[in-house]
């Protein structure tokens, strides 16, 4: 169970804070049930409410990673591909479930599957659609918001390095990014 003031990482909000857990009502039958408060420091304006019994939901709320924690998670899936999928619009459907869901495990591996697809393709003169490179941009750019709240890592560049194994990144406190 997640405490008031922990850090988490959820869905594609991104980085939260539990700001409180307090029992809200909101259906129609009037049915009392306990709720994480979530925050995304990305948009202070924004609220989440997950029910703490909805094992569905409260999965998706990851705790952060330490520094050596995404490094040994970037080693591990180093080189994971998923199957590409040559139908543009299935394709799509596809990457898009995956930033919806926010899981950084898949992230990475869409984030290298993409980078295998560019390889390929400029090996044969071609280059990828615009819409797999906005779903990379999109996907690298929630692994560093989430990855940059427990680390000193600051861009693209050094977030790719440690995808690829050759940048090493520090871990700092996470209280620093408010």
């Amino acid at each position: 169970m997640f405490a008031i003031g922990d850090y988490v990482s959820y869905r594609s909000e991104g980085v939260c804070v539990i700001s409180d857990i307090r029992t809200e009502v909101f259906n129609a039958l009037g049915k009392s049930e306990e709720y994480y408060i979530l925050a995304p420091l990305k948009d202070i304006n924004s609220v989440l409410y997950v029910p703490v019994n909805n094992e569905v939901l409260t999965s998706k709320m990851q705790p952060l990673l330490s520094a050596d924690e995404i490094c040994a998670l970037a080693d591990e899936l180093r080189g994971e591909i998923i199957e590409w999928i040559d139908d543009s619009r299935a394709r799509n459907a596809a990457l898009r479930e995956i930033l919806a869901g926010g899981n950084r495990r898949e992230l990475i591996v869409l984030v290298n599957t993409i980078l295998d697809r560019i390889a390929r393709s400029s090996e044969i003169g071609r280059k990828i659609t615009a819409g797999d490179e906005n779903t990379l941009k999109r996907a690298k750019r929630m692994l560093l918001d989430e990855f940059a709240a427990t680390t000193d890592l600051e861009n693209d560049e050094q977030l790719m390095g440690v995808l690829d194994g050759t940048y090493r990144c520090n871990s700092r406190t996470v209280g620093a990014l408010e």
